[in-house]
């Protein structure tokens, strides 16, 4: 016998088969095997009513073409499901061995191939008809457990690949940074050693040395340079290693050698001047103790004090810490004249930097003081080079009224009186400078005491000759040449009288 398998309805538990020979129209399998369907129908209903309560069901339903068999069939499954488990177990050996029985002419696979035939596809076994309700909830719960751990999974699964992705993504993002910043330090560093090649191959590294090496070759071929050797002490200063540049100072005293005085001085000097910036005021006495002891001391006091000079003019332009330089550096200038105070360089400078300050009434007494201190035969040329000073640190006024006073007791000074007048110049005063020619020329005193000799007067037309081919024009030439020709007439008088 063929059935075809109609409905399922898994809610009630229930199947629907279909009997009708119409099913099967066309099929010359099953009309070859209707007698032999009919055979096995009768024997099957004769051996179901000695197995159990479903052999009840009889022959006559079982021929019959009603759609309602396979209905009463799956309400004696669904009574049979409600009764105990020993009844139940009966009852699926009773329905097996029925459906064996009925199966039993076509091996149990007339189903299969009967639905093959007709193109309907096998169901899976897992169709969710089930026979009993312990399995039913079990299988339910493990299909919802299933199906959350998926859903889980998913979730987790998706979002740990989307952070696993971000995190590759960035870790790509990262090393592709890290290989182009390596690339590009590469690069600069086969650059540098191109540049440092072509450098040691042009001679051009001893120019502008960069690295201790280039350095200390410069200065095996050249141990005697002063400027080596700072240059030296700057590139250590700047890489923050004082006591390495003060290193080099002392190799710098060792090697030089001790002919180069001034060479050595200059080593001394940007000592000091480190020793002024980053030392303490101890470390900055022993070095002036030691450099006096292997230098001019004069001079270097005189470097010291330059070096302040400094400081306190930047601290004038920045406004910063500006008393406080500039206090030491009174300290320090105060010393050195109390120390040399016979050496007119010392006041001298002291003067000059009292007038850059624009300290004019303190650098009129310190004159006053060094003409105290000075012997006589240096005041002229201590008055005269405050008088300059004055000329250009100070007022132009000052500078004439020391010139003035210096003229009238020393009138036969042409240095003086040159010196005068190039100041005058310089500050655009011209007709004061042919005002000091034509004194010159023409004394008011008229006393032969004060007049020049031939040689003086040459000097003085030629100076003034040249300072009016600069600065005058014809008219003024003219004038000096008449003034020429005019003394010379005069001279020829005089002698002749």
């Amino acid at each position: 016998m063929k059935a075809l398998v109609l409905k399922v309805d898994k809610e009630q538990h229930r199947i629907g088969l279909g009997l009708k020979a119409s099913y099967f129209e066309g099929d010359p399998e099953t009309e070859s095997e209707d007698e032999s369907d009919e055979d096995s129908s009768a024997e099957g209903a004769r051996n179901s009513s000695d197995k159990g309560e479903e052999a009840s069901i009889g022959a006559e339903e079982l021929d019959s073409d009603d759609e309602l068999y396979m209905t009463k069939l799956a309400a004696k499954v669904e009574k049979s499901h409600g009764a105990s488990d020993s009844s139940d177990d009966d009852d699926r050996e009773s329905c097996s061995s029925s459906t064996e029985d009925d199966a039993s002419t076509d091996d149990g696979s007339d189903l299969e191939v009967a639905s093959r035939r007709a193109h309907i596809s096998t169901m899976d076994t897992d169709v969710g008809f089930v026979w009993d309700a312990a399995t039913d909830a079990r299988q339910a719960s493990e299909s919802t457990a299933r199906v959350d751990a998926d859903a889980s999974d998913d979730d987790s699964s998706g979002g740990s690949s989307d952070s696993d992705d971000d995190e590759d993504e960035q870790g790509k993002i990262k090393g592709s940074h890290k290989s182009r910043q390596r690339a590009a330090q590469k690069r600069k560093v086969e650059k540098d050693i191109a540049m440092r090649e072509s450098a040691l191959a042009d001679g051009t590294a001893d120019e502008r040395p960069e690295t201790a090496k280039d350095f200390e070759r410069l200065l095996a071929s050249e141990p005697n340079a002063s400027e080596h050797w700072i240059r030296y002490m700057a590139y250590h200063l700047s890489l923050a290693d004082i006591d390495a540049a003060r290193r080099v100072a002392q190799r710098a005293f060792d090697r030089i050698e001790f002919r180069q005085e001034n060479e050595k001085l200059n080593v001394w000097t940007a000592l000091l001047t480190l020793e002024l910036k980053y030392g303490s005021p101890s470390s900055l006495n022993d070095a002036v103790e030691s450099a006096c002891k292997q230098n001019n001391p004069k001079q270097v006091y005189l470097r010291l004090c330059e070096i302040l000079e400094r400081d306190v003019e930047a601290a004038m332009e920045s406004g910063s810490r500006y008393s406080d330089v500039a206090e030491r550096a009174d300290e320090m200038f105060g010393k050195m004249c109390k120390k040399f105070k016979s050496k007119k360089t010392v006041w001298l400078a002291y003067a000059k930097y009292k007038l850059k300050m624009g300290n004019h009434e303190e650098a009129s007494n310190l004159l006053k003081r060094s003409l105290l201190s000075l012997a006589d035969y240096k005041h002229v040329e201590m008055v005269s080079k405050v008088a300059q000073l004055e000329f250009e640190f100070g007022t132009p006024e000052r500078g004439r009224t020391l010139f003035s006073a210096l003229l009238a007791k020393n009138p036969k000074r042409l240095d003086l009186l040159f010196v005068f007048v190039d100041k005058e110049v310089k500050c655009r005063n011209i007709d004061g400078a042919r005002a000091l020619f034509r004194g010159a020329v023409h004394p008011t005193a008229g006393s032969a005491e004060l007049k020049l000799n031939d040689k003086q007067m040459k000097s003085l037309f030629k100076k003034w000759y040249r300072m009016e081919e600069i600065h005058g024009d014809l008219n003024t030439q003219d004038q000096v040449k008449l003034e020429a020709t005019a003394y010379v007439q005069r001279e020829k008088a005089d002698k002749r009288k």
